[in-house]
């Protein structure tokens, strides 16, 4: 598996014009390097725009009297980082070998590349430092502590319960009427005391046992809409995020159609119309790209 002859046979052939159809090319190369199918589509691409590139930057040279600077463009920062990542994972760890094939991929400098590589890393470590450093935490020292108290709390007993004293009057009235209740039971033929006694007993039990499990239900049933009303919030918060998604797809497929179309025009065009039209066609393609800030991977049809 060898990415960089892929790569580099990719360049030569483009800058030959040799490519009969797109899709054949890049297949049959993936198949010769033992890639994976889709690896080459991007770096395919980006070489195209690249090339076109260069070549309007060469005609502006040749016009200017001045000597005109070549600033990176977003292709080229994502063509370089994507490539130095694929390569490692390939086993290739020299970092210098690594950029010297990225400064002629790209035929820049190897000095332009490494400076370049290495601005781009180290400002993203500063980033990152800067992140890491907006929460800080500041701790008091032991000796700072203000003491609140240094009495020493005995254990004191819990308070005894208080009961409500009853009028012994009322107390009297009650084992009066208890009372004369169990007489007159015991007087009534067929009526068991012991019975009745077991059965209200049985009865009060009932109650509060019901009145335990109603209380049980409506806390059950609060905690049941409580979910209800969270899982349609999620519901709601899916469906918009789903919609906005739709939209940016569809926004998206329409500047990929657009693409497609542009390259294919210019694909038909003869030779001499190409050069006659490559300028205006490089802008209408930084147009449509820079639409979104990536670079659009197309596959012509």
């Amino acid at each position: 598996m060898s990415l960089k002859s892929a790569l580099f046979e990719i360049k030569e052939t483009i800058m030959n014009q040799e490519i009969v159809s797109e899709d054949d090319f890049i297949h049959a190369l993936e198949s010769k390097h033992n890639l994976s199918d889709g690896t080459l589509i991007f770096y395919f691409n980006s070489l195209m725009l690249l090339n076109i590139n260069n070549k309007e930057y060469a005609n502006q040279s040749l016009d200017d009297s001045k000597k005109v600077n070549r600033k990176w463009t977003k292709i080229e920062i994502e063509f370089m980082f994507q490539y130095i990542k694929e390569r490692q994972e390939e086993g290739a760890l020299n970092i210098t070998e690594i950029l010297e094939e990225v400064a002629q991929l790209l035929n820049r400098g190897y000095q332009s590349v490494n400076y370049k590589y290495y601005s781009l890393v180290k400002e993203k470590d500063k980033t990152n430092q800067v992140k890491q450093n907006d929460f800080q935490f500041t701790t008091i020292s032991q000796n700072e502590i203000p003491v609140v108290s240094t009495e020493v709390i005995k254990d004191t007993p819990p308070a005894a319960p208080q009961v409500k004293e009853m009028n012994p009057s009322q107390d009297d009235n009650l084992l009066d009427i208890l009372s004369g209740l169990i007489t007159n039971v015991q007087r009534l033929p067929g009526i068991n005391l012991n019975e009745l006694l077991g059965s209200l007993y049985q009865l009060t039990t009932m109650a509060i046992q019901n009145q335990d499990a109603v209380q049980q239900v409506e806390s059950m049933r609060s905690e049941v809409n409580l979910e209800k009303e969270t899982l349609r919030e999620n519901l709601l918060k899916k469906e918009h995020q789903l919609k906005q998604e739709k939209i940016r797809n569809d926004a998206l497929q329409l500047e990929v159609t657009k693409l497609a179309q542009e390259i294919r025009a210019f694909n038909q065009l003869g030779d001499a119309a190409k050069v006659q039209n490559l300028k205006s066609y490089n802008q209408r393609l930084n147009y449509i790209i820079d639409g979104f800030g990536v670079v659009v991977q197309v596959a012509s049809k």
